[in-house]
Parts: structure tokens; C-alpha cells; sequence
């Protein structure tokens, strides 16, 4: 089986040995790509970085919107080279209304900016969003998205919801949170966005699965997101593989 990890953070310092051991583990578990997320500029050099040393890894350059802070305004004219660059993606960016700091306004502001580089370079956007699909509705509607989509990780949004941001041609992703197989909600959307609209991602170092608890999650973890994902869907596993390579692949416009 070949699969895409399309959402994980090798940036972290979790990773005592850095993340060369965690590329070869996930690589030997059948992993053929991982796409890397910064959360903040300082990690973007570290992040390109990575892509370049390993065939393996894709990168995705962002502020996430927790961290943002008044001296990143001037990282936001930084990301329209992106592309040149060498990044896949523009992200993690997104909006969350379970954080008060930094305020909604701000988060706002930030997103939009880096949802309308991404649109200009037509680069995919890797998004986290909570608490506040309405107001990513909002700029979908007024900036518009890239033409190749994005991600949208750890969704934990309504079957309808997942149908209008369909529309932007937005795929959705979710951790470990697939492992626990107790949600009925869960499985209905899943099986309402399989096979076009559904990734696999691991989140790692977050989002362990439950059956490899505690920190850190590893990309090499992906294989029983898969399983559970294979479960709820009533697939093979191997079908669900390659079907959601097969959309990471289309998204990220990579050749596997």
C-alpha cells in the first residue's frame, strides 16, 4: 500500500532525534509522502528544509492562527514566494473560536491574507478551523479559493457543512480521532465524502490513535488511521489507500 500523510509537523522538537528516524519509520510503513506544516515563520526555513532533504517530504508554509503575532505582519509579503521557494502549500492557516488571543478580527485579517496568497499562487491551503465555519465560509465566499482546493485537517464540522466547502473544492482530513470508532456522526460523514473528498493525516506529534497512546504521534501512526478509516467505510484497506492517494496527490499536484 502507498499513502499520504497530508497533514504533520516534523518541525516539532518532539522528536528528540530529529525527524529523520520518524521519515524512515513512516517510509518502511508504507508512507510515500508526508506534507510538513509550519505554525509560525521562524519554522519556514526548517520547513523547506526538510523537503529538500527528503524526497519523501512536501511542506506547507503558514502562520497558524494561535501564534500569530504583531511582528509576523511583515511574513505575510514573505509567503507570495512560497512557490519559488519550494513550498506544496500554504498553511497551517486558519480561524479558531475556542482561542480568545488572538481575537477573531485578527485571526481574520491574517487568514484572509494568506488565503488570498495562496490564491494568487495557486497553491493549496491546509486549514484548521473550530468553532468558526462560518467565518471561513465568509472569506471562501469573498476571496474565493485556489483552483486546486486544500485541506481541511482534523474536520470536525456537519455532513452539510462538508458539502458547501466541497464547492471550494476543499478535501477533509482527521487524526487519530478516526480510531476512536464510537461516533455514528463520524462514520455517516465519512462515507459521505469517500472516495473524492477524504485524506488521511496523523497530526503527529499530536492526535495520538489508541493504539499507540501518549506523545509524540508518529506519521509512521498513519497505518491505523487507515484501519479505522477502512472500518467505518466497510472497505479494504488497500482500497481506501489508494483512493485517498489518489486525492492527496490531486490536491498537493504531487507524482507518485
Amino acid at each position: 500500500m502507498r499513502l499520504i500523510d497530508v497533514h504533520c509537523h516534523l518541525e516539532s522538537d518532539e522528536y528528540p532525534a530529529g525527524p529523520g528516524p520518524e521519515i524512515e519509520a513512516a517510509r518502511r510503513a508504507g508512507v510515500i509522502k508526508l506534507v510538513t506544516a509550519s505554525i509560525v515563520p521562524t519554522q519556514w526555513d526548517l520547513s523547506l528544509d526538510l523537503s529538500a532533504r527528503f524526497p519523501e517530504v512536501e511542506c506547507a508554509l503558514g502562520i497558524h492562527p494561535w501564534y500569530i503575532k504583531p511582528e509576523h505582519e511583515p511574513d505575510l509579503a514573505r509567503l507570495q514566494s512560497a512557490a519559488q521557494r519550494g513550498a506544496a502549500a500554504i498553511g497551517e492557516i486558519g480561524l479558531d473560536r475556542r482561542v480568545t488571543e488572538p481575537p477573531m478580527e485578527v485571526q481574520r485579517r491574517f487568514f484572509d491574507a494568506q488565503l488570498t496568497v495562496a490564491k494568487q499562487l495557486d497553491l493549496p491551503v491546509v486549514v484548521h478551523c473550530r468553532a468558526a465555519f462560518n467565518e471561513l465560509l465568509d472569506s471562501l465566499r469573498r476571496i474565493g479559493a485556489p483552483r486546486t482546493g486544500g485541506v481541511v485537517h482534523n474536520f470536525s464540522g456537519s455532513r452539510e457543512l462538508a458539502r458547501d466547502l466541497q464547492r471550494f473544492g476543499l478535501v477533509f482530513s482527521f487524526g487519530g480521532v478516526l480510531t476512536y470508532r464510537n461516533s455514528a456522526k463520524k462514520r455517516g460523514l465519512i462515507r459521505d465524502i469517500y472516495p473524492d473528498a477524504f485524506v488521511l493525516e496523523t497530526d503527529s506529534p499530536d492526535i495520538p490513535p489508541i493504539e499507540a497512546p501518549g506523545r509524540p504521534n508518529r506519521p509512521a501512526n498513519i497505518v491505523y488511521n487507515l484501519r479505522a478509516a477502512a472500518e467505518l467505510l466497510g472497505e479494504s484497506e488497500e482500497n481506501v489507500a489508494q483512493a485517498t492517494t489518489e486525492v492527496a496527490a490531486r490536491i498537493f499536484k504531487l507524482t507518485v
